[in-house]
């Protein structure tokens, strides 16, 4: 394919490398475009803090018994639907014009109180990347408003052929920035429209989970498995949250769950205290770029799925045994979305479209 980049910008400086193809996912990061609205960030969820002091006031919510579950429109990701190209009635490419509360010039209606345009298209062989920018109309302030939180999209062309997303992209440091990531098509993506297909509702909750009575000390050496109780939780608007066996070492732990409900996904995040008469040991969940991710600028929404698995390690490795008779608390901070009727659309023309081959 032919290279349609765009001139150097008034600094001089050329746009970022396309060509490399390695990993899809990891390469959806890079595509994602900062906003050109000076926006403050919205809250969506709040900044967490060190962990340290997280986990103990997780815990300590989840032991008063915080189960109150927070509902709020948000679009989350196709996470778990295969991308596949489907067939769909003759549309058009034109967007309908923005109405009611005035937005940026180019940008075009897409949730309660923000917008979006799309910037850029990147066709590769592997993979085609829609990156957009968002806005916040006039009557909405920017830190007040949930915001695109990712959503299953169609690419519909004028031929009646459409294809659909795989997944959507957030970069933690970009502010109001989203990449739609779809399979590799032939069609002219100038000629498309992007329609959001479906959004969810996001619902978040606080759980726990305990071993009653003791149990033995842990091994110093392999895994002790334990069955917590309760191990299934009722997620508000259908689907079920299942706990899997606890295993626990000397230096740490893991925990698998899933959830009960094809057409739910979510994202658990939990932390572990395990007292014992040496004192308590606390467990989170292990995230090597923790020190490196930026919690100011904005908080991505997770990515959510229908099943996965907590690895856990100690927050202080000086103190590794609770000793003999310990137990065991689980405290579970769980996203999930529910289905939710939405219908949106972008066009495509105006946008840069860069096309890069494998030669």
């Amino acid at each position: 394919m032919a290279d349609r980049l765009p001139p150097p910008d008034d600094a001089g400086i050329a746009p970022p490398n396309p060509w490399d193809i390695a990993h899809t996912h990891e390469s959806a990061l890079r595509e994602l475009m900062r906003s050109p609205l000076d926006e403050e960030p919205r809250r969506a969820r709040a900044a967490r803090p060190r962990r340290r002091l997280s986990v103990l006031l997780f815990l300590a919510a989840a032991a008063a018994g915080a189960g109150i579950t927070v509902a709020g429109a948000a679009f989350l990701g196709g996470e778990g639907t295969p991308a596949t190209t489907i067939a769909a009635p003759p549309t058009t490419t034109t967007a309908p014009a923005p109405a009611g509360p005035a937005l940026p010039a180019g940008y075009y209606p897409l949730g309660e109180g923000f917008g979006a345009r799309v910037e850029r298209v990147l066709v590769r062989p592997d993979a085609v990347f829609v990156s957009l920018t968002l806005a916040v109309d006039e009557e909405h302030d920017p830190a007040e408003t949930i915001g695109h939180q990712g959503g299953q999209w169609l690419l519909e062309f004028p031929d009646g052929s459409s294809v659909r997303s795989s997944t959507v992209v957030f970069d933690p440091v970009a502010r109001a920035a989203a990449t739609i990531v779809f399979p590799a098509f032939d069609q002219d993506p100038a000629a498309a429209t992007l329609r959001l297909l479906s959004a969810r509702e996001l619902h978040t909750a606080s759980f726990s989970a305990t071993v009653p009575g003791t149990v033995a000390a842990l091994p110093p050496a392999g895994t002790l498995e334990l069955t917590l109780q309760p191990s299934t939780f009722a997620l508000d608007g259908g689907g079920t949250l299942r706990l899997g066996t606890l295993e626990l070492a000397v230096d740490g732990g893991a925990l698998d769950w899933t959830v009960e409900d094809a057409a739910i996904t979510a994202d658990a995040n939990l932390g572990i205290a395990l007292e014992g008469p040496n004192g308590t040991v606390l467990l989170v969940m292990d995230d090597p770029f923790f020190d490196f991710r930026n919690r100011v600028l904005s908080d991505p929404p997770p990515a959510l799925a229908a099943d996965g698995r907590a690895d856990l390690i100690p927050i202080d490795r000086t103190n590794l045994d609770p000793g003999a008779g310990f137990t065991v608390t689980v405290a579970l901070e769980v996203t999930w979305a529910t289905p939710l009727a939405a219908d949106a659309t972008l066009p495509l023309q105006g946008a840069t479209i860069i096309e890069v081959g494998a030669g």
